[in-house]
C-alpha cells in the first residue's frame, strides 16, 4: 500500500511539473483517471518489460486498463497529445528508478491508450451528435389540425418516446386531431425503438385524433414484427407526400363534421 501511495504521489508530481493541456481539467481528476493503472504498473517483472509475453494475463491485464484510460481522457475531452503525455507519466510514476521504461512496452501501452481514446471519441462525438439532434427535434406545425413528427438519425428508445409525448402535448395544446409521425430518416430500426415511435397511434387515438405514418420501409417492418406490433389499425404510407395528402383529407372531413355539428345545434336552438 506504501508503494501505491508513493506511485500516487510521484504521479502527482510529475503532472504538476509537466502541466500537461487537460482542456481545463483539474490535474487531481486526471490522477484519480489514471490512479487505477498504477499498481498494475508496478507489478510488471522489469526483466519481461522490453521482450516479454504481452498475451500473459498480467500484461493483458495491463493493457486493458491503459484501453480504458484512454476512453477516459477521450470523454473528458483531452487531447491524443495530452493522453499520451499522461501515459508516459503513469510509466514513469509507477517506476521507482528514473530510467526510462522499456521502449517496446512503451510502445504497446501508448498503442493500447490511443486504441481507447479514439473509442472515447468516438462515443463523445456521437453522443454530441444525439445531444445537437435531440435539441432540434420536436412536433411540427403543419396547419391548424396537422402537425408531424419528423426524427432522423439515431436515438434511444426513452428519447423517442419523449418526442412521441411532446408530440402529444402540443396537438392538446392547440386542440388538433391529425399527426404524421415519419421515420424514413430515422436510423438502426429494432423492437424498443419501434415500440416508441408507433405509441404515437395510442397516443393519438386517446386525443380523439388520427395518426398518419410514413416511411415505414422494409427495415421498420422487421423491427415492428419483432415488437408484435399489429399494424391493421394503423394508417401506413410509404412517403411523407402521402401521408400529408391523407392527413389534410381527413383534416377536411373533421372540419366539415364539426362544421355540421354546429349547424345542427344552431338549428336545434332556432326551433
Amino acid at each position: 500500500m506504501d508503494a501505491e501511495k508513493t506511485a500516487r504521489a510521484r504521479l502527482r508530481a510529475l503532472l504538476e511539473d509537466a502541466r500537461p493541456p487537460t482542456g481545463g481539467v483539474p490535474l487531481d481528476d486526471i490522477a484519480k483517471e489514471t490512479a487505477p493503472l498504477l499498481p498494475l504498473l508496478s507489478e510488471l517483472p522489469k526483466e519481461e518489460r522490453a521482450a516479454g509475453d504481452y498475451e500473459s494475463f498480467q500484461f493483458r491485464e495491463c493493457l486493458t486498463v491503459l484501453t480504458l484510460l484512454g476512453r477516459r481522457l477521450a470523454l473528458l475531452d483531452l487531447t491524443p497529445t495530452a493522453a499520451v503525455q499522461i501515459v508516459q507519466l503513469a510509466m514513469r510514476a509507477a517506476d521507482d528508478s528514473e530510467a526510462l521504461p522499456a521502449r517496446r512496452f512503451a510502445e504497446r501501452a501508448v498503442a493500447a491508450a490511443i486504441e481507447g481514446f479514439v473509442l472515447g471519441r468516438e462515443e463523445r462525438v456521437l453522443e454530441e451528435h444525439e445531444t445537437r439532434a435531440a435539441k432540434h427535434v420536436g412536433p411540427i406545425r403543419i396547419d391548424d389540425e396537422i402537425f408531424a413528427l419528423i426524427i432522423s438519425g439515431v436515438h434511444e428508445s426513452s428519447t423517442l418516446s419523449e418526442h412521441v409525448d411532446a408530440l402529444g402535448r402540443a396537438m392538446l395544446d392547440a386542440d388538433a386531431e391529425i399527426a404524421i409521425v415519419d421515420l424514413s430518416q430515422l436510423g438502426e430500426a429494432n423492437r424498443d425503438r419501434a415500440a416508441a415511435m408507433f405509441a404515437a397511434d395510442e397516443v393519438v387515438r386517446m386525443l380523439g385524433g388520427l395518426c398518419f405514418f410514413s416511411g415505414v420501409d422494409a427495415r421498420w417492418k422487421a423491427a415492428i414484427d419483432d415488437a408484435r406490433i399489429s399494424l391493421d389499425p394503423m394508417q401506413i404510407t410509404r412517403t411523407f407526400a402521402a401521408a400529408l395528402s391523407a392527413a389534410r383529407e381527413a383534416a377536411d372531413e373533421t372540419t366539415a363534421g364539426r362544421t355540421t355539428k354546429w349547424r345542427g345545434l344552431l338549428d336545434l336552438l332556432r326551433r
